[in-house]
């Protein structure tokens, strides 16, 4: 978690947003977007090992897991991957917000060109299909940087 504010703090310094600076990341909390009920998934590796495929509905309080079932509807759900596997990410807008979906390392830098296009209307989807890496290690959102994240837990086989 502590990796995840470092890099979304960078990221509001790069990104030109503004914030209060005084939210904490407290795991008592309850989700923000009205559509998620957990701020919390499974992340045993075996939980994910057949999965490729995962879908998240996007809004601007966070990303809501959708699938596989065991992120279905948690906010900004951590996402196990393993290494050099292929996977595809698939969002959708739900709000009607200016969305994508990007993959960056540890130091807040976007891994390659692993960025979806902007999905602007309500209910446009965009895929992502990339093959897992050990320097990836969250999903953002870089138009919501702040709030719209997620931590990707790379295994090594």
């Amino acid at each position: 978690m502590l990796s995840r504010l470092c890099l979304a703090a960078g990221t509001l310094l790069t990104a030109g947003c503004v914030g209060s600076g005084d939210d904490a990341d407290d795991e008592d909390e309850a989700p923000i977007v009205d559509a998620a009920r957990s701020l919390e998934n499974d992340t045993d590796p075996e939980t994910w090992r057949d999965v490729s495929e995962i879908r998240l509905d996007a809004y601007v309080g966070g990303w809501v897991g959708v699938e596989p079932a065991h992120v279905d509807r948690v906010e900004n759900p951590t996402l196990v991957l393993f290494a050099d596997r292929s996977y595809e990410i698939t969002i959708e807008n739900r709000d009607n917000v200016k969305h994508n979906l990007a993959i960056w390392d540890a130091d807040g830098e976007r891994v390659g060109e692993h960025a979806t296009d902007v999905v602007v209307n309500t209910g446009t989807t965009e895929t992502l299909a990339f093959t897992a890496t050990e320097e990836m290690a969250i999903y953002i959102c870089e138009h919501q940087p702040r709030i719209q994240l997620g931590d990707l837990e790379i295994v090594a086989e």
